[in-house]
């Protein structure tokens, strides 16, 4: 926590200030009063300035301090909350709580809606970006599971730096796979496509994300033309698959977006 003085001719106006000034809410708000006020004796003496001593807690101990205040509030026992901040990234682990599977819920519906809760009240905090709830590892060992059918693509790109593209996937399971690559030395991902499903590429950090973007188009034209069923051969027939009456369906060619991590 950083210390702060503040000093004025109101205890009430002060700690209005420090609040507005900070964004700190009401459950957060330490301080203690060093001096009070004082408008001196029948004009003789100068009036003294009130002085207050604020702690103010770093976004780390802010999300830590609301959770536990929460879980206090819902009569959740538990037996440590684990923290740590990575960047503007905050992880928070509620661990050895006996009523671990009510704050799980049902296919992790309870933890995602406390971790909104938590994203929404720190929202407009600049050092956080995105804070990640768990309990007892849960997310952890959802992540592990998820990430097995991808570990021998992601090892594919490392050995041959040729980028592969994964498939659509929602907004959850693409940070799973952001999260791992980003610990991987030498990899980089981005994001392409359009809606609540997309694509993931995982190239090389030799290469350029222009590069990439080139390729990942081409790639998918190629697959588009592939699998057309207008595409003719040389005798000027369209081609059809042996042992097969109808020709594969049109496969749509995915939309870019923006790179940027979504």
């Amino acid at each position: 926590m950083t210390t702060i003085d503040k000093s004025g001719e109101s205890l009430e106006k002060i700690i209005k200030d420090f609040r507005n000034e900070y964004k700190i809410h009401d459950w957060e708000l330490q301080y203690e009063i060093l001096k009070k006020p004082s408008k001196g004796i029948f004009g003789l003496f100068a009036h003294k300035l009130a002085l207050v001593r604020f702690q103010l807690p770093s976004s780390l101990d802010r999300a830590k301090l609301f959770i536990q205040n929460l879980l206090e509030k819902m009569r959740i026992k538990y037996t440590s909350l684990e923290s740590r901040m990575e960047g503007k990234t905050i992880y928070l682990d509620i661990n050895g709580s006996p009523d671990s599977g009510f704050l799980i819920g049902k296919n992790g519906s309870m933890l995602d809606n406390l971790q909104y809760l938590l994203n929404r009240v720190f929202e407009n905090d600049r050092q956080v970006e995105r804070i990640y709830l768990d309990v007892d590892g849960y997310r952890e060992r959802q992540a592990d599971n998820f990430l097995k059918p991808y570990l021998s693509q992601i090892v594919n790109v490392k050995l041959s730096d040729k980028p592969v593209t994964l498939e659509p996937m929602n907004a959850a399971e693409r940070r799973i796979i952001h999260r791992f690559v980003e610990k991987e030395n030498g990899l980089r991902t981005l994001t392409i496509g359009e809606g609540e499903r997309k694509r993931i590429v995982i190239f090389s950090a030799k290469q350029s994300e222009k590069e990439v973007l080139s390729k990942s188009k081409k790639y998918s034209q190629h697959r588009s033309k592939s699998t057309d069923p207008q595409t003719k051969n040389k005798s000027g027939k369209p081609k059809s698959t042996p042992g097969k009456g109808n020709p594969k369906p049109h496969i749509k060619q995915p939309q870019m977006s923006n790179p940027k991590h979504q």
